[in-house]
């Protein structure tokens, strides 16, 4: 069994918590950027949007719809967090959504009833 000195030992303990240091520092980094893309994305424009979201539109088709309207941030963050807090699938319909919603308020609404005609503030 090879033997160290303690030099040895002392850099090694160093390179490791040098290493943890950095995966926890990534780690809250990447937390940070994540809850920030779930924020609105203009918290001042109450206008109303029209999205209609079409039968069959896969939850991935969906971000990528509500991004090009500029009502999410980011289509894989609205991806990610609608797999991770499902609890039912989107309707198909027509919703009204404002870019002051955040990505969690769009995702549970985008699984309630769609607005109809007579009725838009659903």
């Amino acid at each position: 069994m090879p033997h160290f000195t303690k030099q040895q030992i002392r850099r090694q303990n160093i390179v490791t918590l040098l290493v943890i240091a950095i995966l926890i520092v990534s780690g809250l980094i990447a937390h940070g950027w994540f809850n920030h893309e779930l924020l609105p994305v203009d918290a001042d424009d109450q206008t109303r949007r029209v999205v209609v979201i079409p039968k069959g539109t896969t939850d991935k088709q969906a971000g990528t719809l509500l991004k090009k309207q500029k009502l999410v941030r980011n289509a894989y963050v609205f991806d990610y967090y609608l797999q991770t807090h499902k609890t039912q699938g989107i309707k198909a319909g027509r919703f009204y959504l404002k870019r002051s919603q955040s990505t969690p308020q769009i995702v549970e609404k985008l699984q309630q009833k769609p607005a109809t005609a007579t009725n838009p503030a659903e």
